[in-house]
């Protein structure tokens, strides 16, 4: 009898962990929203446009990088 009431203990973990998995693996992950990449004129750095710097349509990594274009035109 002790064996039978084991099994059964047994059998429903196995059954409540294997439901919390499958759900796990199911549930939609939030982050797969896709961003447009971008090149840095000056080093050829590619960022996310909406970290990028930008002037008149180029994109540039970080202030310096932009400074630098402004001052070699």
């Amino acid at each position: 009898m002790r064996i039978l009431v084991l099994l059964a203990i047994g059998l429903l973990l196995y059954i409540i962990i294997s439901n919390l998995l499958r759900k796990a693996k199911q549930s939609p992950i939030t982050s797969t929203k896709s961003e447009r990449m971008v090149r840095c004129e000056h080093c050829g750095l590619h960022i996310i446009e909406q970290e990028a710097l930008e002037d008149n349509r180029q994109y540039f990594c970080s202030n310096e990088h932009l400074e630098e274009h402004r001052q070699s035109r």
